[in-house]
């Protein structure tokens, strides 16, 4: 049994084109006029298609296949259709459009089915309001404080959950108790190039890196940009700067599994006239092992420390929210690789660099992921590329896994 790769491709271009831009890429933050089209979009093609749509109190969207079994459990597969701003085309989506097509392949071939089918789109997988929303409020992982303030901008959070009709009571209800799961699979491209270096036509994800997030602000003085010399003015800028220096020379040298990203500057008043008083730092870091992950932070907030001194600023290092590292499940592992190889296709096991929707369903269920090559290891940018005989085969390898863990007697 293989998909159907004419009607894979259809429903793939479909839901790549709300938010499609240019250069090739898509740019569709969650809950964007992009974002909730592309969601009516995969309702009215999960509606046309026969199988039930349903959505719960955090917005995610599924198309639910009930495999006529009394109390049977439910078989999750799936990913997210949000997009990073500007970002490429199949990060995230190609994952919904590769778990539709295997649902509708097994629907049509009538498979007898232990447990029920579901694919499902998350909702704010990148975490455009709060890190893997959907898929940790299906996990039971998300709290009230998790909604007050997110990514600093709460009044925003809580005009988008109104403009796509959600509550934050509703997101934290959203929760589903883990014996009505039989496990949740995911395919991804790589966002990378161990793939593509190696020339294997597959990863088997072992396990995925943590993320730690924080704001690190810098409080100087705004002055007159002409009339305050060099050196009695109290510029944040220069903290942030020396600050964001230092965060890249201590990853490297002392921790060198590790990462560390300052995505963003806020600068206030942000005027070419006027010395900066405050700059907030964006800082995210990633790594496998959460010892260390503390402490690669203890040592950015003695760095953080020690800018603010240099420039007689002060500073707030605070931490924001973590993904916390996680394993996937050894037998899920085992039914991507026998698709895999019930394919002919090369694969190896490899951790993830980067955090998934998987991640928050390994805390509730058994979970595994599948990598499909990244041309040239691109990805977060109109330059994202996967070869389509890549995203082929890691559709029929999905399809053999679901039905080795979904059929009856399988």
């Amino acid at each position: 049994m293989t998909i159907n790769e004419d009607r894979f491709r259809a429903h793939f271009d479909t839901l790549t084109r709300a938010g499609a831009t240019d250069d090739g890429g898509l740019n569709r933050p969650t809950f964007s006029d992009a974002h909730l089209e592309a969601r009516r979009q995969f309702r009215a093609l999960i509606e046309e298609a026969g199988f039930e749509a349903r959505t719960d109190g955090a917005g995610n969207l599924s198309a639910f296949f009930d495999c006529g079994v009394p109390g049977a459990q439910t078989l999750l597969f799936g990913s997210h259709l949000d997009s990073v701003p500007h970002g490429g085309r199949f990060d995230g989506t190609l994952g919904v459009a590769v778990a539709f097509e295997a649902l509708q392949t097994i629907r049509d071939a009538a498979v007898p089915l232990a447990v029920n089918l579901e694919v499902i789109d998350f909702t704010d997988e990148e975490g455009s309001w709060v890190a893997l929303m959907g898929s940790r409020a299906t996990a039971g992982m998300l709290r009230p404080q998790n909604l007050d303030n997110p990514r600093g901008r709460g009044e925003a959070f809580h005009q988008a959950l109104a403009h796509a009709g959600l509550t934050t009571d509703g997101i934290l209800a959203a929760a589903r108790p883990p014996e009505t799961l039989a496990g949740y699979l995911e395919l991804h491209i790589e966002q990378g190039s161990r793939l593509e270096t190696s020339q294997t036509d597959l990863g088997i994800v072992t396990g995925m890196v943590g993320i730690w997030m924080y704001h690190v602000t810098f409080q100087g003085r705004a002055d007159h940009a002409g009339t305050t010399s060099m050196h009695s003015r109290l510029d944040a800028a220069q903290g942030a700067a020396a600050f964001t220096l230092a965060a890249r020379r201590v990853a490297m040298e002392q921790f060198p599994a590790c990462v560390a990203n300052t995505g963003k500057m806020v600068v206030a008043p942000g005027a070419f006239n006027i010395v900066p008083e405050t700059v907030v730092v964006h800082l995210e870091l990633r790594g496998q092992q959460q010892p260390m992950m503390e402490r690669l932070e203890a040592a950015l907030s003695d760095e953080a420390t020690k800018a603010a001194e240099a420039f007689g600023l002060t500073v707030d290092f605070h931490f924001l929210e973590a993904v916390y590292p996680t394993a996937m499940d050894e037998r899920m592992q085992r039914a991507l690789e026998d698709g895999a190889e019930g394919l002919g296709l090369s694969h190896r096991r490899l951790p993830s660099l980067a955090g998934h929707d998987a991640q928050s369903m390994a805390r509730l269920c058994p979970a595994g992921m599948v990598f499909v090559p990244s041309v040239g290891g691109f990805s977060h940018s109109s330059r994202e590329f996967t070869a389509w005989a890549d995203c082929v085969n890691g559709a029929n390898t999905m399809l053999r896994a679901v039905l080795k863990l979904a059929r009856r007697g399988g």
